[in-house]
């Protein structure tokens, strides 16, 4: 590809009349973004909208493309910090000559000062240089000392071309003695970086990932991390420990149930995890770190005796009325309230099989299942519990003919009111207790499954728990909706007939 005219090397010696030039460009950080999958770096100059070029990392992996991301930030540096008169074309080239093929990398620094928020690390890297040196050295001289040696490394940041490694190396001689108590001198130096803390982390997480999550999901999230915020405080997450995080599990811990504990230290290593895949922190201390004991679910679940009076109760109410439906189709498929109250007309398929499912999914204004792994077809098994399918499908071609797409007659709210606090309160009587919901429909399918041996898969496709996609009338791990449907007819027929 053509270069600049001005064709410099990757790397080259900085002369000293360039000490006293600023950059005609400052660059801002770098971000990095997704399209269809690759992986990209986009670099931009400070404060221009327009002043911006991308890259292809040619790569669908995160840990990949960071790595080669930083390859190329640190080349670019490296031929910036030489050549400060270099325009942003002139940067732009050489970036995209380096993206060809070269990916080479040089550490060396130079005045920090003027260069943009791309240098910062290597600020950083000095900081935490000076901060862990040993002390063996009288009060009084470590104190000049470690003046001296700071300006001295001050100088050198604004000076000739210098490797990080050699200022490390004389740190690390005569005078590294005196940066151990370099904290007690009331220096003012450029050198030192701010705490990343999470909430620093939290922000920067959330510019790269907020987008990808749904808006009850973005809610949990930024309540969760704020709470993370208050108890990890002004932590430098740098320099963070395993015991740093019990500690911050065992908080956690002193006013809330180990599950819910669980899921918050879930959203704590998402953080972290992104945090070192994106060259923010070294490592983080969070695997192993849930409770495995006391978070099993507290949630009830309904006997077979009452599965049949609720459905009882169901079939007692209008043929038109979605209630009766809302009840009929919790007990039947398992499904979650959302996904039940927000069916429409065309998520009622006949299949080519003959059978009859619901399609729960997120297609349309206003849908939203809990994750991608929830979208299936679940096969709707007529005379389960006393179900009357055709009377199903007459309400729904009811619906069809009023010209309502929607299922529903009531909100998911009130919908949830009704079947809460009064459907089954009155549909179960004397046996009714507290925590008994619409939830627990959900809870009572899987452990009828489960108490009868039916197939992990299996019960996944009906559940919603399985990852994968509806491909061909199959869902999710593979399992053709015609063995579910021939399932959930033995276990729920069946088993009725030999009760």
């Amino acid at each position: 590809m053509m270069t600049t005219s001005k064709p410099y090397p990757v790397t080259s010696a900085v002369t000293n009349s360039a000490l006293t030039l600023r950059p005609t460009t400052r660059l801002a950080k770098p971000y990095h973004y997704r399209r269809n999958g690759i992986y990209y770096l986009r670099l931009r100059e400070t404060g221009s909208t327009t002043q911006a070029t991308s890259v292809s990392l040619k790569t669908t992996d995160r840990k990949a493309a960071m790595d080669a991301s930083r390859r190329l930030a640190e080349t670019i540096k490296s031929f910036h910090l030489d050549h400060p008169e270099a325009t942003w074309s002139e940067l732009r080239e050489h970036l995209l000559w380096v993206a060809e093929g070269l990916l080479s990398c040089s550490h060396d620094v130079h005045s920090l000062r003027d260069w943009g928020d791309l240098y910062e690390d290597v600020r950083t890297n000095l900081t935490e240089i000076a901060a862990t040196m040993p002390l063996n050295v009288d009060q009084h001289e470590h104190v000049s000392k470690a003046k001296d040696v700071m300006a001295a490394a001050q100088v050198r940041l604004q000076g000739d071309s210098v490797p990080l490694v050699k200022i490390i190396r004389d740190l690390e001689g005569g005078s590294q003695d005196a940066l151990k108590h370099a904290n007690d001198v009331p220096l003012s130096l450029s050198v030192l970086a701010p705490p990343l803390t999470f909430e620093v982390l939290s922000g920067l997480y959330m510019a790269d990932r907020a987008g990808e999550q749904k808006a009850s999901t973005l809610s949990s999230t930024k309540f969760t991390h704020g709470v993370l915020c208050a108890e990890l405080g002004a932590l430098d997450l740098r320099r963070h420990t395993r015991a740093d995080l019990v500690a911050l599990r065992d908080r956690l811990a002193t006013t809330r149930k180990p599950s819910t504990v669980n899921q918050m230290l879930m959203k704590l290593s998402a953080v972290l995890n992104w945090s070192v895949e994106n060259g923010h922190l070294e490592k983080s201390f969070d695997k192993k770190l849930k409770f495995t004991k006391g978070t099993e679910s507290t949630r009830k679940a309904f006997s077979q005796d009452q599965i049949g009076s609720l459905m009882a109760y169901a079939n007692n109410l209008p043929e038109a009325s979605w209630k009766r439906w809302l009840l009929s189709l919790g007990i039947i498929t398992g499904g979650r309230l959302n996904e039940i109250s927000q069916l429409s007309v065309s998520d009622i398929q006949t299949l080519r099989s003959g059978i009859v499912v619901i399609h729960i999914n997120e297609v349309g204004e206003g849908k939203s299942i809990k994750n991608k792994r929830s979208e299936r077809l679940v096969p709707l098994t007529d005379g389960a519990y006393g179900f009357d399918l055709q009377a199903f499908l007459r309400y729904v071609e009811i619906c069809k003919q009023s010209g309502n797409d929607s299922l529903a007659q009531i909100g998911y709210r009130p919908a949830g009111e009704w079947v809460n606090q009064q459907a089954i309160p009155q549909a179960l009587g004397e046996s009714y207790v507290r925590g008994l919901v619409f939830h627990s429909l959900r809870h009572s399918l899987a452990s009828l499954m489960q108490a009868k041996g039916v197939p992990t898969t299996h019960a996944q496709a009906v559940m919603g728990h399985a990852s994968g996609t509806v491909t061909f009338d199959i869902y999710g791990s593979g399992v053709p909706v015609e063995v579910v449907a021939e399932m959930l007819n033995r276990l729920l027929c069946e088993h009725l007939e030999s009760r």
